[in-house]
């Protein structure tokens, strides 16, 4: 018992490294993940290498599959494209177990205390990130040592051997019992991790192992399928996609092992790496023939997407208020956290009109689909206006005037900021489009760099109004003396470029000084939230 205790233990020390690397690398990327993911998937195989990198940086494919059946969903990418993706991702996970069982364990401790040097010492937030990353993977890391050392002495475990050898006699009875622990844990990478142990210790055969893995491979489509289910759109035929590849990745391993598994076993490397690199033969080679066979794959989709909206369609509500209950409003506590909660919803509305603002440049759908977003937000807004000063006077009147007038400022911000981007930077998208206007390299990077900035800003923002810290309202501030010295200082650089250039596009040129300013006057209504934080704290 005593040592089953210590395997769930070091099982939930390698989850947790993994948690800590995926969670670490999603701060450091923060919004670049999602847009990279969106502008690198013009093609399939374009598609399938994007996938890859980001699983492979994430270590989880469940969690870039998520993340493209929501951007299918909300018709930002088409579902070939989609689904092109999910073959990569598993490339990529793969590829990321195969690295982590190199001789490589001896790093742990020295990455976790480089981790922890960074994390503790940096102000800089990319630093503290990039030691959350370290300390992530040592932890991973020293995890597998771990595991090692304690499947050594389950070797001797009657109860261990007895289970041994169960799943050695019976693949079928393998396979189901490792895809619904792969499932239970939600991670196909950490299974793959602990098979590889298993095979290295010989605590299973190879044969055994690879039937396993069979089993780890098919488990890690359900948190995606699960999670997924409830979308929209093509989001759930991508879900779906996932675990038809899947199984179709189960039956071509069987498959290989009924008809050549003595060669097969032959050929691969023995203990973990055998496991490891049978895992990315079957994936690439799974990855490889269904990419060529997508154009006749993905009729079937389209057919059972069609299929599953005939009949009775709910309609899209993205426009009615969710949290507003009305029975509430007698209840001057529940009623300001309804409106607090609407006011997050409307908040991650406004985030996403903000997020692909820059891609509606090179995009006239996206620009359509931002401007439904803001009408979309101001419904929202009005709604919620009108909940908040409808709130029955309770016997601290002071206080809740304070929270009516926090939210109803912090709402009104996000509604100009959604007009902001919808009235003038989408416009100034629609002339670029329509004159065929392109911004240089120079031009690019500057905006570029400062959109990613205001975004990060935006997050900021949203932790000030949640978390009433006065510690973050000062960071945010700072930000936006930052941000302001770095548009004046872009500005007049370009400008200065331009001295001398007689032919240049003036229009181009106009375009980017409208967006520069457009810019700046989000980062003033983004930090706006400050100023209360900072008035209360002050006056307490």
């Amino acid at each position: 018992m005593a040592v089953m205790i210590q395997l769930a233990g070091a099982v939930a020390l390698l989850l947790w490294g993994i948690r800590m690397v995926q969670t670490g690398f999603s701060r450091l990327m923060g919004s670049r993940l999602e847009r990279l993911l969106r502008r690198s998937t013009s093609n399939r195989p374009r598609a399938f290498a994007t996938g890859a990198v980001a699983a492979f940086s994430l270590q989880s494919s469940t969690a870039v599959i998520l993340m493209i059946a929501g951007f299918s969903s909300a018709g930002m990418m088409t579902l070939p494209m989609a689904l092109g993706t999910v073959l990569g991702a598993e490339v990529g996970a793969s590829l990321a177990a195969f690295l982590l069982n190199l001789n490589v364990q001896a790093l742990a401790l020295p990455l976790v205390l480089l981790g922890f040097i960074l994390f503790r010492n940096q102000q800089n937030r990319s630093r503290k990130h990039a030691g959350r990353i370290l300390i992530g993977l040592g932890i991973l890391l020293l995890s597998l040592s771990l595991l090692g050392q304690i499947t050594n002495e389950l070797r001797g475990s009657e109860l261990f051997q007895q289970i041994t050898q169960y799943v050695e006699s019976d693949a079928f009875l393998a396979i189901t019992l490792m895809a619904i622990l792969t499932w239970v844990i939600h991670s196909t990478l950490a299974a793959v991790l602990i098979l590889a142990q298993f095979a290295m210790d010989g605590t299973v055969s190879l044969e055994t192992g690879i039937f396993l893995l069979l089993g780890a491979n098919l488990g890690g489509a359900m948190p995606a399928l699960v999670a997924g289910w409830s979308l929209k759109g093509d989001g759930r035929e991508v879900v779906l996609g996932n675990l038809l590849f899947r199984l179709i990745a189960v039956l071509l391993g069987m498959l290989a092992l009924l008809i050549g598994g003595d060669r097969l076993l032959e050929l691969l490397p023995s203990g973990a790496m055998g496991i490891v690199t049978a895992h990315i033969a079957l994936n690439l080679l799974n990855g490889l023939v269904l990419l060529a066979c997508l154009p006749l794959l993905t009729p079937l989709f389209e057919w059972h997407s069609q299929q599953g909206q005939s009949g009775t369609e709910i309609s899209d509500e993205t426009d009615q208020p969710m949290y507003l209950a009305l029975d509430d409003i007698n209840n001057p506590a529940r009623a300001i956290a309804n409106a607090r909660n609407e006011a997050l919803r409307i908040a991650d509305l406004v985030y996403r009109m903000l997020n692909y603002s820059m891609d509606a440049f090179k995009d006239r759908e996206l620009v359509r689909q931002i401007s439904d977003l803001d009408d979309d937000i101001d419904r929202l807004h009005r709604e919620a206006l009108h909940y908040v000063v409808s709130i029955e006077e309770s016997e601290n009147r002071k206080e809740l005037r304070h929270e009516r007038h926090e939210i109803i400022t912090f709402m009104t911000n996000l509604e100009h900021i959604g007009d902001i981007i919808d009235t003038s930077l989408m416009q100034l998208a629609r002339n670029k489009l329509r004159d065929n206007l392109v911004f240089d390299a120079e031009q690019t990077r500057v905006i570029e760099a400062l959109h990613e900035e205001l975004v990060d800003a935006f997050r900021l923002s949203q932790a000030v109004f949640t978390s009433d810290s006065a510690e973050l309202g000062k960071d945010l501030l700072r930000i936006k003396r930052r941000y302001r010295t770095r548009i004046l200082n872009a500005r007049r650089e370009h400008l200065d470029r331009l001295r001398g250039h007689h032919r240049e596009n003036l229009k181009s040129t106009q375009i980017f000084i409208d967006v520069l300013r457009d810019l700046q006057r989000i980062c003033s209504h983004l930090t706006a939230v400050a100023y209360p934080v900072l008035e209360r704290h002050k006056k307490d």
